[in-house]
């Protein structure tokens, strides 16, 4: 089943088009890196597609509902309050710069969402919220508050967060870009077991061996356009087009 579909995405800003007719999907139990240079619109295909900004025109669908669709000019129409809610249960968002609440202990930071939103009993949530920090390797620091935690330690509580609220697909947008390579290791193991356990991620990475060892399909982006998309066989180690080929080159790989 297709957990996200995109089609023909189309998005400026200041009349510069930054997404030019993009459309992929994702399969549950898939992973799907995107690779590009900066300013290729990955970053912004992924905050299209969580409802962070709007599109010009195109569809958004989530487990087989369209939920942003064209009018007869070619312009997207959003749905009511109560449908983009029920788009929004679909996913999960982890950013490079964590996004916690300060004035929230680790526990409440990931709890507060599924009791307010999701009206589950504190108790139960509670239970939930340990047997995640357990999976994700900060067990100890349910108390803490993120002015305590390393920045590793932050983005593995922004990552249980997201995983509470159960959502069929995650997205990762440069979630390493702000931790040194000791931490970005530990982080990009959290998201290796994630994988392994087949949930369904898109990820915006730099992390070339991350993508080549985890995604079932690699998409590199230019241009805001999507420019070559296969496996990582294809794309990292044997890409096609000239601009994948430069950009690989210029990372060394």
């Amino acid at each position: 089943m297709k957990v996200l579909e995109l089609n023909h995405i189309r998005k400026s800003f200041d009349g510069k088009e930054v997404l030019k007719d993009i459309s992929l999907y994702v399969n549950e139990g898939e992973v799907v890196s995107i690779l590009g240079p900066s300013g290729s619109g990955k970053s912004t295909l992924l905050r299209c597609a969580a409802f962070l900004e709007h599109i010009d025109g195109g569809e958004i669908g989530y487990s087989g509902e369209m939920f942003v669709k064209n009018n007869e000019n070619g312009t997207a129409i959003y749905p009511n309050k109560k449908q983009l809610l029920k788009a929004q249960s679909n996913f999960g968002l982890v950013f490079q710069n964590f996004n916690l609440f300060p004035h929230f202990s680790v526990l409440k930071n990931i709890a507060d969402a599924p009791i307010t939103i999701h009206k589950r009993e504190k108790e139960e949530v509670y239970m939930e919220v340990r047997e995640l920090l357990k999976k994700v390797g900060i067990e100890d620091k349910e108390n803490a508050y993120p002015c305590e935690l390393s920045g590793g330690q932050q983005q593995r509580v922004a990552i249980a967060r997201a995983l509470a609220l159960h959502p069929k697909i995650l997205y990762f947008d440069e979630p390493t870009s702000a931790l040194d390579p000791e931490i970005t290791a530990e982080i990009l193991r959290v998201m290796k077991g994630l994988a392994a356990e087949k949930m369904t991620m898109v990820v915006v990475t730099h992390e070339i061996d991350f993508a080549k060892a985890v995604s079932d399909r690699v998409i590199f982006m230019d241009g805001g356009m999507v420019i070559e998309q296969g496996t990582p066989q294809e794309v990292i180690d044997n890409p096609k087009n000239e601009r994948t080929q430069s950009f690989l080159k210029k990372l060394h790989i």
